[in-house]
């Protein structure tokens, strides 16, 4: 090709479709010029928008009461207040899930030393705030100062919201939604139902939720409540045993498929949590659970339109955006570094914000660099063309390798700038090698990468500062999904940070891959 770094245009679909021996001709969605694929809904630059998920009001609404929750055929239930999203059990978190139309918010309750409930996970502030105080240990005066500090989860612009009292929560959401309230330490039964009498209608609007095995659900019963009995993953063989406890049946929705299938058998309406993820969603659904506990809410009801860049600079991880592990330890989490996305060790990052790329004919693109130098081994990347969001392992070397869930493409990039394409398929450890060439480029300095993908071929480019540029393509058509993700791979001997920045994608136009 006379110019290895510019856009798939004319010269390049005629050298891939020479490659592939006539494979542009293929397939219905062919048309236009000569075959020429014409990506439907969309042009250059832009990207279709996703329907929204339909079961949950596009505006705020209510009142809602528990039965206009179970009668709907899949339900949602603000997790934490959608901590994936804003920081976690507070009235911000609570308010804006409502009003993305969400019936429910789930709200977990400890007992001050002094007596005042209110809402908190933990029952240690360190996690949530950086302040190692017990709760139920410390006076209401003390914890009413603590902030509820996200930024290592959410980025680091986002605001240190207070600690809400139980009363405030239900002065604002008792009498028009469902809340999913859990006495954490099994010890507060007491004074929370007796807060709940001031609320005339608080049984049509609170469910009383604690594990399966927890005595509070025969006293939330006693006194008419609707009780949540949820199993841990090392309580899953217990269910024959304490199904019969409660009213609704809770999940982790990573269990196994044949544990799932076991609790909805039941009969019972079975809630999972936590849901980030757009295939958890579908897989729940597919096995027949109707509630999701859910995470990430704007994302998962398909609230936002894909964007077309990044807003690293913003210091905001925006909704659908997520580490590949998503514990409340928050440690998996990519940091924030001047625009740009930081990882000190392996791992891999979704940016679920511009996903899926819904048309035939996209572009790709990032920089990346290693700032402080790389030791050789330590490589970077990208795994593209997925068809769902399900997390990408960030990839190792020899038997640590896992087996990739999903098949897809591999961008491998070295610190020196050698560029390896590469097919990883369903089930297996390494991708195969579809291209490879070698790179130019010096400590420090930003790669630029992009990812052209067609109904012919796919291209990968890379370019540095100097203004060289190199690239590998392949005929390969196995995958065409439209979600990626980003890759860090620390050198056998030890890692070295890996940045990126400047994610950017869009449909290719029909000029942009014609033919004729």
């Amino acid at each position: 090709m006379s110019d290895p770094g510019a856009p798939f245009g004319r010269r390049g679909f005629l050298a891939l479709a020479a490659l592939a021996g006539g494979a542009l001709a293929s397939g219905s969605a062919l048309t236009g010029c000569a075959g020429c694929p014409t990506p439907a809904g969309a042009s250059a630059g832009t990207l279709p928008a996703l329907e929204p998920v339909p079961d949950v009001p596009l505006t705020p609404g209510g009142p809602y009461a528990l039965p206009d929750l179970l009668d709907t055929q899949t339900f949602y239930i603000a997790h934490r207040g959608s901590g994936d999203n804003w920081p976690e059990h507070t009235m911000r978190a609570y308010k804006e899930s409502v009003a993305l139309g969400l019936k429910a918010i789930e709200v977990s309750v400890w007992a001050s030393s002094d007596g005042i409930l209110l809402c908190h996970h933990d029952a240690n502030t360190l996690r949530t705030t950086g302040q190692d105080l017990s709760i139920p240990d410390t006076p209401y005066s003390t914890l009413a100062g603590l902030r509820v500090d996200a930024r290592a989860w959410l980025g680091p612009a986002t605001p240190l919201e207070p600690l809400p009292t139980l009363r405030e929560v239900l002065d604002a959401f008792a009498a028009s939604h469902v809340i999913f309230l859990e006495d954490k330490a099994g010890t507060n039964a007491d004074a929370i139902i007796a807060m709940l009498q001031d609320y005339p209608d608080s049984r049509a609007h609170i469910v009383w939720k604690q594990p399966a095995m927890s005595p509070g659900h025969l006293y939330a019963r006693q006194r008419g409540y609707t009780t949540w009995g949820y199993f841990a993953s090392r309580e899953l063989g217990r269910l024959a045993d304490f199904q019969d406890r409660t009213d609704l049946l809770g999940v982790p929705a990573l269990a196994p498929e044949a544990a799932l299938r076991q609790f909805v058998d039941t009969g019972k309406p079975v809630i999972a949590w936590e849901v980030h993820r757009r295939w958890e969603r579908e897989r729940l659904r597919r096995l027949g659970v109707r509630g999701m506990m859910c995470s990430n809410a704007p994302y998962v009801l398909q609230r936002l339109a894909p964007a077309s860049t990044d807003s690293l600079d913003q210091g905001r991880r925006p909704a659908g955006d997520l580490p590949w592990k998503t514990g409340s330890d928050w440690k998996e989490q990519p940091a924030f570094a001047d625009g740009a996305l930081r990882f000190d060790t392996a791992g891999s990052y979704s940016p679920g914000s511009m996903a899926p790329l819904a048309v035939p004919a996209w572009r790709l693109e990032a920089e990346v660099r290693w700032p402080d130098g790389a030791p050789q081994g330590s490589r970077a990347g990208m795994a593209f063309a997925l068809g769902d969001d399900s997390p990408a392992p960030p990839p190792a070397v020899g038997p640590a390798s896992a087996a990739a869930t999903q098949g897809g493409y591999r961008l491998d990039l070295a610190p020196d700038g050698a560029l390896e394409l590469g097919r990883l398929d369903k089930g297996q450890a390494q991708p195969v090698r579809l291209a490879s060439v070698g790179g130019q480029t010096g400590p420090g300095q930003w790669v630029r990468i992009r990812v052209e993908m067609a109904p012919v071929g796919l291209r990968v480019t890379a370019s540095s500062d100097g203004g060289r540029s190199w690239s590998a393509q392949s005929t390969d058509t196995t995958y065409r999904g439209g979600y990626f993700a980003l890759l860090a791979m620390p050198a056998p001997d030890g890692g070295a940070p890996v940045e990126f920045r400047k994610l950017a994608v869009a449909g290719l136009s029909a000029a942009e891959v014609c033919i004729a």
